[in-house]
């Protein structure tokens, strides 16, 4: 990825909280994993680890792209920290997708209504969505907006990062609950979409769609040379995590979660080696094209992958009864620490004059080093964050206004 395309920021909706506990009535057993209250409900606490595990990596994977020199890039190490670091995207989307999951359901009448939760789930997404454009505007001013423009300064203006496609992608499964009306329906029309967008992806790909759709429309369905992450195939992982919510949901209720978790370990692991066993086999030859960004195998294995880390963290929980607080508070705070983070690298590391001390070219030793002074930094940052925002919510929900505002007037101003 080049420094011009770090600039996203991960806005998603917190881990949904689950009925309390004294609500449970006699002869229920209380919510099956520990973790903090919120909003008057259980939060899973393994939801926060998955999102605060993926940033701590993606602070490493910014770190690498901005700084390792390609001849450090060309041997068998660097193909398996791209792959790990790989995971980080698709770490969040599922996240993302199995959160919007865990409000919805337990507020599903809200949702299906246009209630009050559902209103305000909707402004967050128009927040984010307006933020991620205003994120990644080639210029900042609008000035250069208004004189005329090539197609490549337009594509750069409206290229979908992970914000758009996790906002695209929401939207797409809160429309399904007003179409389907019921939980166990929706479960199979997200499955579908998922399913359906993976195997599309290659055809999608292959298609201009500048010619045929408005541009910003067309950005969405594939990279047309810009976008990083279109709606195909990332769709599939928050469809991912939104049905895999649903059947956890269904568990806890059965009080299976346990063997639900279990034996989606196994589920996962067996669809990795299915994915690459077929990726030997003549009937599958097509999907090698471009494996490591079309393939539904592909697709398939990181799918597996995130979903073994997501099991091992919930028997970090469930059965050690150990959430590490600072990764915790990093998932939470994951829009913080990753705009921190982002303008650290590519704003004051990455510029003179630390830019003429540190250098812009650096080996491994160096990036990971690097890494882990910005991670302990960034751990440190949101758990002050979020202590502070407990203290003060009302001038916290403040903060993010200011900035938008004044960050608005400077652009009409320029």
């Amino acid at each position: 990825m080049s420094e011009s395309t770090h600039s996203r920021f991960d806005m998603r909706p917190t881990a949904a909280v689950m009925e309390s506990n004294s609500a449970a009535g006699p002869g229920r057993r209380p919510a099956p994993l520990g973790g903090t209250k919120s909003g008057g409900g259980q939060r899973f606490g393994f939801v926060d680890l998955l999102r605060g595990l993926a940033l701590i990596v993606m602070v490493e994977t910014h770190v690498v792209n901005a700084y390792l020199p390609k001849s450090a890039r060309e041997c068998a190490f660097f193909f398996w920290l791209s792959f790990v670091n790989g995971l980080v995207a698709p770490s969040f989307l599922f996240a993302s997708g199995f959160s919007l999951i865990l409000q919805a359901r337990r507020k599903w009448e809200d949702f299906l209504h246009s209630g009050p939760a559902f209103r305000k789930h909707l402004r967050r997404m128009g927040f984010i969505l307006l933020a991620a454009y205003f994120l990644h505007l080639p210029h900042f001013g609008l000035s250069r907006y208004l004189a005329p423009q090539n197609q490549a300064f337009w594509k750069s203006a409206f290229q979908v990062d992970v914000l758009q496609c996790i906002v695209v992608s929401l939207l797409v499964i809160d429309a399904l609950i007003f179409l389907t009306r019921k939980p166990k329906v929706h479960f199979w029309a997200v499955a579908t979409i998922g399913v359906a967008a993976t195997l599309l992806t290659p055809w999608i790909w292959a298609q201009d769609f500048t010619t045929r759709l408005p541009l910003p429309l067309a950005m969405f369905l594939n990279p047309h040379g810009v976008s990083l992450f279109p709606i195909f195939p990332w769709i599939s992982f928050v469809a991912a995590g939104s049905c895999a919510a649903m059947l956890f949901l269904e568990a806890v209720e059965k009080r299976v979660d346990e063997r639900f978790m279990a034996r989606s370990f196994w589920l996962a692991a067996a669809a990795i080696a299915a994915a690459l066993l077929a990726r030997g086999m003549p009937l599958f030859h097509s999907w090698n094209v471009d494996f490591y960004k079309i393939s539904p195998l592909y697709v398939l294995i990181r799918l597996g992958c995130v979903m073994i880390l997501c099991t091992g963290l919930y028997a970090m929980e469930k059965r050690l009864g150990w959430v590490p607080n600072a990764i915790r508070l990093a998932g939470q705070e994951s829009l913080l620490v990753y705009c921190a983070h982002l303008l650290l690298i590519f704003s004051v590391l990455r510029r003179p004059p630390v830019s003429m001390i540190l250098g812009r070219e650096a080996g491994y030793g160096f990036c990971f080093l690097i890494s882990a002074v910005l991670i302990l930094l960034m751990l440190c940052l949101a758990a002050v964050w979020h202590g502070w925002k407990g203290g003060h919510p009302h001038l916290a929900k403040l903060v993010p206004a200011g900035l938008v505002a004044v960050n608005l007037i400077i652009f009409l101003l320029l």
